[in-house]
C-alpha cells in the first residue's frame, strides 16, 4: 500500500486540529449555555423567607409554589422569573426607561430618545416611595428573589453571553417599569394614532375629518346596547374627484421594515394585519350547564419566544383560610394577570380609551412653564449620549414636526397610575369586591370581566380615570392654558353587573355611550365586528359548559368580509372573471388555512381601501408625512366611509381616471388576483390563506441573528383565523393565552398559550406547550402531576 504523501498528512493534521478546536469551543459554548439552566429539583437556601417554600413544575413548566404567606411567595416567584425569564425582565424595564443601548450599543441609541423623555425611571422611583408600605414590601420581596435566582444560575442567562455584556440587579422600581412597559405595549400606538388624528383635522376640517374618522356605525356592539351615527357623505361641494387633474400615485399595502430597524423597535400598524387585540365574554350562572358564572379570555399580543406569559399557581396558607390562585403571570411582577383564585375568575381586553392629549407648544411661554433636564443615555461600546428633555408644565415634549413642538400629557407619565392593587384580586371574594379593587388598579386601562363562584358576572375599566368628558378630545391639538384633568373617583366608574340576558362581552370597541362612554373616550376602538361575532354567538346558545364557551375563541366565519365577496362577486360576473366567480363560489365563508377565497377577499379589499383614502386625501391634504418614514395613513373604522361611497356609488368621489364604480373595483380585483397568482404563474385557488398567513414566532435575538431561527424559534406552520374576528391570528400576532374558568370548578378549566414557558433553549419547557395551542387542543388549567420539586429554605 503506498504510503501518504508528506503535505496530505500535514493537510489531513490540519483539518483535525481545526474540526478538535471547532468542537471544543462548541462544547465550551454548550457547557456555558448549560450552566445558566434554572435549578428545578432539591433544595436551595432563599434568604429573607419565614418558612420553606415548595416550588413543583408539571408537564408544561407550570410553576406551583406553596407557601404560608404572602410575601414568601412573591419572593420565590421572583426567584423562578429569574432563573427562567431574566433577559425578557430585563428587556422590559430597559425598553420602557430607554435603557436599551447599554446592552445593545447605538443600533437601540434612537428608540431610547424616543423612551427617554419620558424619564420614566425618575418618575416611578419617585412613586416607589409613595406607594402604600404592603406594596413596597411586596416589590421588595420579588425584587430579593429575582436577584437570588439570578444569583443561583450556574453562569450568567445565555443571552448575556451572546451580547458580552453582564446583567445588571433588579430593584423593587423595576417592576413598575415593567407596568410602565405594558403601557407603551397596548397604548403606544393609539397616542401616535391620536397625534395623526389631529393632524388630519387640522387640514382636513370637521366636516371631511368626522367622514374620513368616524366614531362608530354598524358592527358596534355596545354592553348598553346604544348606536352610532353613520357619517354624513361628502356632496360635491365638500369633494368631487370629477374636478381633480391627477390621479393619486398608487402603492401597496403595508409598510417595508428598514434594515437598520432595531429588533425592538415599534413597528407602525400594517394595514395587512392590524394589531388590535384581545377578547373576553362571561356568562352568569342562570346561563351555564353547572349553574355557575363562567369566564373566556384570549389577550391579543404580539407573539414570540419564549410567551410573554408565565404559567403560576400560587397556594398560600393552610385550612380554610387557604388561597390557591392559578393563571398567568408576567415576568417582572408578583402578581397573578388573570385566572382564577377559586371564589373570582377575571381576563382582560385592552380598553382603547383616550387616557392622553395631545399639546401644541405655543411661543412666548409665562417663565417656568417650559423647563429642561438633560438626561444621559449610556451606550454600550461608546460614549454617553446627553439628550436634552423639554417638558410642559410637567408633561414630556415628545415630538417636533414643521418646526412646532408637541407635548404630550399622558396617563403612563404619571406616577400616580402605578401601584400594585391588582395583587388583592388574590383574596377577592366576589364580583363586587373585583370591581372596587379594579377601580384602584394602578396599570394600563382595560375591560375586566370578572365572574364569581355565587354565579354573578360584572365588567368595568380597570386603572386610573380621568374625571373629565374625553368626547371633545378626539383628533384635536389641546390648548397649552386648558387645565390638567383630575382623577375620578372610583365609585363613579362606569361598569356593569348582572345583566338581564347573563352575558358580557368585551372585544377592543366601544364599549358604552351616554356618561360612561364619554369618561373613556376613543383613542382608537376596534371597529366591533369581532364584538358583534362574539355578542351573536353567546346570544345564540341557551347554557354553556368550558368546552362549548371556549369553542368561540376559534370561530373564523369571516361575517365582516360578507359584504366585500358579495360586491366582488357581482363584479365578477358583469366582467367576465370566471377564476374569480368560482373561487368564491367554493369558499366556505370562513378564514380557514385552505381557502384562497378569504385571501382573495381580504386581498381586494385592503387594496381598495389604501386606493380610497389616498383619491380623497392626497388632492386636499397632499402626502401628509407622520414623520420621516411613513406618511398618515386611515385607520379602522375607515371602512364605513369606503363602504359607504360604494353603496351610494357617489359619482363625485370615484377615483379618476375610472369611469364607474364597478370599473374601480374590477380593477382591484384584477390588480390582487395579478398579485395572489404571482401575475399569472399558478392559479388563483392555490393563493391559499394558510400561506399567506404562516406563523412565524421568533425569538427576539433570532430576528437580530437569523442563523439562530432553526434553534431558537417556534416551527412555522399555516394558521386559520385574522383579524375582525374572534379568531384572530396573524403571523406574529395573536392569541397569546386562552383562558376558560368558572370559578370553584378549576379542575375544568383550560389554559393555553403559544412560545413556550422557559427562555431556556436547553430548558424542557422551551416551546412546552406550543404545538397543543398550535393545533387548538386544551391544556389544564390546573397543574398536572409534578415532574419537579424544588425547596426554597430560610
Amino acid at each position: 500500500m503506498s504510503r501518504m504523501p508528506r503535505w496530505a498528512r500535514r493537510s489531513a493534521w490540519t483539518l483535525l486540529t481545526i474540526l478538535a478546536l471547532a468542537l471544543g469551543l462548541a462544547a465550551l459554548a454548550t457547557w456555558a449555555v448549560h450552566g445558566s439552566l434554572p435549578t428545578l429539583d432539591g433544595r436551595v437556601r432563599l434568604p429573607g423567607l419565614r418558612e420553606s417554600l415548595a416550588v413543583e413544575r408539571d408537564a408544561l413548566g407550570t410553576a406551583v409554589l406553596r407557601g404560608g404567606n404572602r410575601l414568601d411567595l412573591a419572593r420565590g416567584l421572583g426567584f423562578v422569573h429569574a432563573q427562567e425569564r431574566f433577559f425578557e425582565m430585563d428587556l422590559s424595564r430597559r425598553s420602557a426607561a430607554g435603557e436599551l443601548s447599554a446592552l445593545f450599543g447605538s443600533v437601540a441609541l434612537e428608540r431610547d430618545k424616543k423612551r427617554r423623555v419620558h424619564r420614566l425611571r425618575v418618575v416611578l422611583s419617585d412613586r416607589f416611595t409613595h406607594l402604600d408600605a404592603n406594596e413596597r414590601a411586596l416589590l421588595q420581596a420579588y425584587a430579593d428573589g429575582v436577584n437570588a435566582g439570578l444569583a443561583q444560575l450556574g453562569a450568567r442567562p445565555w443571552q448575556y453571553l451572546l451580547l458580552h455584556t453582564e446583567p445588571k440587579s433588579w430593584e423593587p422600581v423595576d417592576s413598575l417599569l415593567v407596568v410602565a412597559e405594558m403601557y407603551w405595549m397596548l397604548q403606544g400606538h393609539g397616542v401616535d394614532a391620536g397625534f395623526e388624528r389631529a393632524l388630519l383635522r387640522e387640514r382636513a376640517g370637521d366636516a371631511l375629518f368626522d367622514w374620513l374618522e368616524p366614531r362608530g356605525g354598524s358592527w358596534d356592539a355596545p354592553l348598553d346596547g346604544s348606536a352610532s351615527s353613520a357619517p354624513v357623505l361628502p356632496g360635491p361641494q365638500a369633494l368631487d374627484l370629477r374636478k381633480m387633474t391627477a390621479a393619486p400615485v398608487m402603492r401597496t399595502t403595508g409598510a417595508a421594515a428598514s434594515d437598520t430597524l432595531f429588533v425592538l423597535d415599534d413597528r407602525a400598524d400594517r394595514h395587512d394585519f392590524q394589531a388590535i387585540g384581545s377578547n373576553e365574554w362571561a356568562v352568569a350562572g342562570s346561563r351555564s350547564v353547572s349553574g355557575g358564572a363562567m369566564v373566556a379570555d384570549d389577550m391579543h399580543l404580539g407573539l414570540g419566544v419564549p410567551s410573554i406569559w408565565f404559567r403560576a399557581q400560587l397556594e398560600i396558607g393552610r385550612g380554610a383560610g387557604a388561597i390557591r390562585a392559578a393563571g398567568v403571570t408576567l415576568p417582572g411582577l408578583p402578581a397573578i394577570v388573570a385566572g382564577s383564585n377559586g371564589s373570582v375568575a377575571w381576563g382582560f381586553t385592552n380598553a382603547y380609551g383616550q387616557w392622553f392629549d395631545w399639546i401644541r407648544v405655543p411661543a412666548g411661554l409665562a417663565p417656568g412653564r417650559l423647563t429642561h433636564v438633560t438626561e444621559q443615555i449610556a451606550v454600550k461600546g461608546g460614549a454617553d449620549v446627553a439628550l436634552d428633555v423639554a417638558r410642559l408644565d410637567g408633561a414630556p415634549v415628545a415630538l417636533e414636526r414643521d418646526g412646532r413642538s408637541y407635548a404630550l400629557r399622558w396617563v403612563a407619565d404619571m406616577g400616580a397610575a402605578y401601584n400594585l392593587a391588582l395583587d388583592e384580586l388574590l383574596t377577592a371574594r366576589d364580583v363586587d369586591a373585583a370591581l372596587a379593587i379594579a377601580r384602584r388598579a394602578g396599570m394600563p386601562h382595560q375591560n375586566i370581566v370578572i365572574a364569581d363562584r355565587g354565579g354573578h358576572i360584572a365588567w368595568t375599566i380597570a386603572g386610573r380615570l380621568w374625571a373629565e368628558s374625553r368626547d371633545g378630545h378626539f383628533g384635536r391639538f389641546l390648548a397649552a392654558d386648558a387645565p390638567p384633568p383630575q382623577w375620578l373617583a372610583p365609585a363613579a366608574y362606569p361598569g356593569v353587573r348582572d345583566p338581564a340576558d347573563g352575558q358580557l362581552w368585551t372585544a377592543n370597541a366601544r364599549q358604552l355611550g351616554g356618561a360612561g362612554g364619554a369618561l373613556i373616550g376613543d383613542g382608537g376602538f376596534d371597529l366591533g365586528a369581532r364584538a358583534q361575532q362574539i355578542r351573536d354567538r353567546l346570544s345564540a346558545t341557551p347554557r354553556f359548559d368550558e368546552t362549548s364557551l371556549g369553542a368561540i375563541q376559534f370561530d373564523d366565519e369571516a361575517r365582516f368580509l360578507r359584504p366585500w365577496a358579495d360586491r366582488i362577486a357581482a363584479v365578477a360576473g358583469s366582467f367576465a372573471r370566471p377564476e374569480v366567480a368560482a373561487l368564491l363560489k367554493k369558499w366556505n365563508g370562513r378564514a380557514d388555512a385552505d381557502q384562497a377565497g378569504y385571501t382573495l377577499v381580504r386581498a381586494v379589499r385592503m387594496r381598495t381601501l389604501d386606493a380610497l383614502w389616498l383619491a380623497w386625501t392626497t388632492p386636499l391634504l397632499g402626502v401628509v408625512q407622520v414623520d420621516d418614514k411613513r406618511r398618515l395613513d386611515w385607520h379602522g373604522m375607515f371602512e364605513y366611509s369606503a363602504a359607504q361611497a360604494l353603496t351610494a356609488s357617489a359619482p363625485n368621489l370615484l377615483p379618476r381616471p375610472y369611469a364607474s364604480w364597478d370599473a374601480f373595483l374590477l380593477a382591484q380585483v384584477d390588480a390582487s388576483v395579478a398579485d395572489l397568482t404571482r401575475q399569472g404563474q399558478r392559479p388563483l385557488a392555490q393563493a391559499t390563506w394558510g400561506e399567506a398567513n404562516a406563523s412565524h414566532i421568533r425569538h427576539v435575538l433570532s430576528r437580530a441573528v437569523p442563523a439562530l431561527s432553526s434553534v431558537l424559534d417556534m416551527p412555522s406552520r399555516p394558521q386559520a383565523g385574522d383579524n375582525n374576528m374572534p379568531r384572530v391570528a396573524g403571523v406574529d400576532f395573536g392569541q397569546s393565552e386562552r383562558l376558560v374558568v368558572s370559578p370553584g370548578r378549576e379542575e375544568q378549566a383550560t389554559l393555553s398559550m403559544p412560545g413556550g414557558q422557559s427562555g431556556h433553549p436547553m430548558s424542557p419547557y422551551y416551546g412546552a406547550g406550543h404545538a397543543a395551542w398550535a393545533d387548538g387542543r386544551a391544556t389544564p388549567l390546573l397543574a398536572g402531576p409534578a415532574q419537579h420539586r424544588l425547596s426554597l429554605a430560610p
